[in-house]
């Protein structure tokens, strides 16, 4: 039978003025560093409005409570609230991850305002948990590994918690959830972890100070509020608070430039840019200050959002299954999204370790838009945001096998992000004959190369040109001048053909040559050692197709 602890360790803390969404508790884990919070430090990147407030990711308990009630699957990271949505996307790659090893390690919460706690309680994954998927009840043991009593008292600023982890092998995740005991909330903290690694790493917090802010990072729906509340020595004081409400969607620096000029319009505290004594409002994240000369002890931001239930709707279809891989080692993988709204949408795709094998990441706006390393013929006509479009991942070094195809849609305006997620096998070609209609090594020019300008041997380079040359596109990736970028590892061949072997040519890992009626795959970087001289530097890939 298993004991419930009570707390191992208490340190004193700091309070910090921060933001919220639902009641005034607040708190994080700091160690291991909990998804939120390593957005705060920025290790974590995109992650939307959480990375200036890792301390609110706050949600229903449920009755009963998790893991039967609270958040449902698909939101758990984001505790079911629309305004982390960002901390769903769930992928092998998408999150930076502690090294722990199994056994004893102690997990350190930070609170920001400590409300009378009920009880804390650690979750971890299955061990053939799905990577690919939105966290759901199904990725995790249901019965927690370690339970800690709060005994319904506040605890202080910063507690710890030694609990034995069970054993792991690789990328896993860690629930920790805090259940708040006079409210009907509890705070979920995903912990991403990698059990490869040896001790946990230890993470400084003492750097964690905040003044009050307004994100600049939570877009608004018509009807959606922002507001502050004010905290005093006698708890909160309604009278002081001041709001915005949008009348038409609204983004977050807009939302927050509003709300800065309604609390300096008030004359309570104040709101913005600090220059000597004056506060200027700016479109983007606010600090929020007081006199120093009142009761108040912090000042935090919250949201009630008219409509918590996302509008948005993104499908993934017509995935192009099985995909052959062409004579030149390379691979599209198709597929079709869907949207009824203006989406940010990451595309990767992931082997059966969770390596990733390529990503992209397109804009469906008012018009579709492409990322800049396409050319005109591989990019679709633009299209409404609210229509469907055709996509593709190009795989430049392909191989057989079973892939993930995971598509992250994040919503421009408003809070939401949205996964889907496909299988994908790919297979050799049979025979040499060319797919696509890709040329193989019977037509070594580009017809893009006649829309970019010609290399100059005067010109400085400094990387991120794009030049023709002997009808072939290449990229600078650094300073370069005076050197064709056939003959220097300062620039990338970006024209997907194939070349024949010539000793003046360099050939970067994974380039293919035609040599004697056979097409070789370059191991590394090589120049001047041909198949026939040098067969460790290359692998023998098959017969070069007949022009």
């Amino acid at each position: 039978m298993k004991m419930i602890k009570t707390q191992l360790a208490i340190v004193a803390g700091v309070a910090a003025m921060s933001l919220s969404v639902e009641s005034f508790s607040h708190g994080y884990v700091s160690q291991p560093g909990s998804r939120s919070y390593l957005c705060k430090l920025g290790e974590n990147t995109n992650c939307g409005a959480v990375q200036y407030e890792p301390q609110s990711v706050e949600g229903v308990d449920g009755s009963p409570r998790f893991p039967i009630g609270g958040p449902a699957d698909g939101t758990i990271a984001a505790a079911g609230s629309p305004a982390w949505s960002e901390l769903n996307a769930q992928t092998p790659a998408r999150w930076s991850k502690n090294d722990i090893a199994a056994g004893t390690n102690v997990f350190t919460w930070q609170f920001t305002a400590n409300h009378v706690a009920r009880d804390w309680r650690y979750f971890i994954t299955t061990p053939d948990w799905d990577q690919s998927q939105p966290l759901s009840r199904s990725a995790f043991e249901l019965t927690p590994f370690c339970e800690y009593d709060g005994g319904m008292v506040r605890p202080p600023m910063t507690v710890q918690h030694a609990c034995e982890v069970p054993a792991r092998q690789g990328y896993q995740v860690i629930l920790a959830v805090w259940d708040v005991g006079d409210t009907a909330a509890s705070f979920y903290n995903a912990i991403d972890v990698n059990f490869e690694g040896g001790d946990t790493p230890v993470i400084d917090d003492n750097s964690f100070v905040e003044v009050g802010t307004i994100s600049g990072a939570i877009a608004l729906n018509a009807g959606d509020t922002i507001y502050t509340r004010v905290m005093d020595t006698n708890g909160e004081n309604l009278s002081l608070s001041a709001s915005y409400t949008a009348t038409v969607s609204t983004s977050g620096a807009a939302a927050s430039l509003e709300l800065a000029r309604a609390i300096n319009a008030q004359g309570y505290f104040f709101a913005g840019e600090k220059s000597g004594d004056t506060f200027s409002p700016i479109a983007g994240a606010n600090k929020i200050y007081t006199t120093g000369n009142d009761d108040i002890q912090s000042i935090q931001v919250a949201v009630t959002f008219a409509d918590v239930v996302s509008e948005y709707q993104v499908t993934l279809s017509n995935v192009d299954s099985p995909v052959d891989i062409n004579s030149t080692g390379m691979a599209d993988v198709k597929f079709t999204v869907s949207t009824d709204g203006a989406m940010d949408i990451v595309a990767t795709l992931f082997d059966s370790s969770g390596a990733t094998i390529t990503s992209d990441t397109f804009i469906l706006d008012d018009t579709m838009q492409m990322p800049d390393d396409l050319d005109a013929c591989d990019a679709p006509e633009p299209v409404a945001s609210t229509q469907t479009v055709d996509l593709k991942l190009h795989v430049h070094e392909a191989f057989p096998g079973d892939f993930t195809l995971v598509v992250v849609a994040t919503a421009i305006q408003g809070n939401a992000t949205i996964q889907n997620t496909a299988n994908v096998t790919l297979v050799a070609a049979s025979g040499d004959t060319p797919v696509d209609g890709d040329s193989g090594s019977c037509d070594t020019s580009d017809p893009m190369a006649s829309m970019q300008p010609a290399f100059n041997s005067s010109t400085v380079y400094t990387g991120g040109e794009i030049v023709s040359f002997s009808g072939l596109v290449y990229k600078a990736k650094w300073w370069t001048v005076d050197v064709a970028p056939d003959a220097t590892n300062a620039f990338e061949l970006v024209s997907e053909v194939r070349l024949d072997y010539s000793d003046s040519t360099i050939f970067l890992e994974g380039r293919e040559a035609a040599f004697q009626g056979n097409v070789y795959r370059a191991n590394w970087w090589t120049l001047g050692s041909s198949p026939l001289a040098s067969p460790e530097v290359w692998s023998l890939i098959g017969p070069a197709p007949s022009c």
